[in-house]
């Protein structure tokens, strides 16, 4: 006899842990985009969505801006949802129970992707917004895209990758110590 009811399993748990660890991203990706409307956009008033287009010092301007900083903030919602209703459609269809620190990681990568996502495409390509303080002083630092939100974000990628490998470490080591 073979062991492809053994390999089939297998195949079929790696493809539910594949879709898992993207779903994570995909949520890693929403809530960022919500953690950055909420704090930057809303708390600490450095920008709008579209502050770059419409000015956030009118009143029509700031309605503008509040009404894109709601859609998008329903948008993350949408996206987080999504991404934390693959994961749980994925842990449902495994066998094993699905590792968090991958997972983890994952999200961590889908943090960072969206903070380069937001520097290059928002800031730079497209010019919505650029981060402004007290009296409208730009917090850009060296132009259009913001090195340092670059490197923030490639800090939580970084990290992400680091949960995530330490995590499939971790599972393969348990697994070993099992057979």
């Amino acid at each position: 006899m073979s062991n492809h009811p053994d390999t089939t399993r297998d195949q079929t748990q790696n493809t539910v842990t594949q879709r898992a660890l993207i779903a994570a991203g995909v949520f890693g990706f929403g809530f960022s985009g919500l953690i950055d409307v909420l704090v930057l956009h809303h708390i600490l008033q450095w920008h709008h969505l579209v502050s770059g287009i419409y000015p956030m010092y009118t009143l029509d301007g700031l309605e503008t801006n509040i009404l894109a900083d709601g859609l998008f903030s329903l948008a993350m919602l949408i996206i987080m949802g999504v991404g934390a209703g693959l994961v749980w459609q994925s842990e449902r269809r495994t066998v094993v129970p699905l590792a968090v620190q991958p997972l983890a990681g994952a999200a961590l990568i889908g943090l960072g992707v969206f903070d380069v996502y937001d520097a290059f495409i928002d800031h730079a390509l497209l010019g919505l917004h650029q981060p402004v303080g007290p009296g409208g002083k730009s917090l850009s630092w060296g132009g259009q895209y913001n090195p340092h939100w670059i490197v923030v974000s490639l800090l939580f990628i970084t990290a992400g990758y680091y949960v995530y490998r330490t995590g499939i470490q971790n599972r393969s080591g348990e697994r070993e110590e099992a057979t």
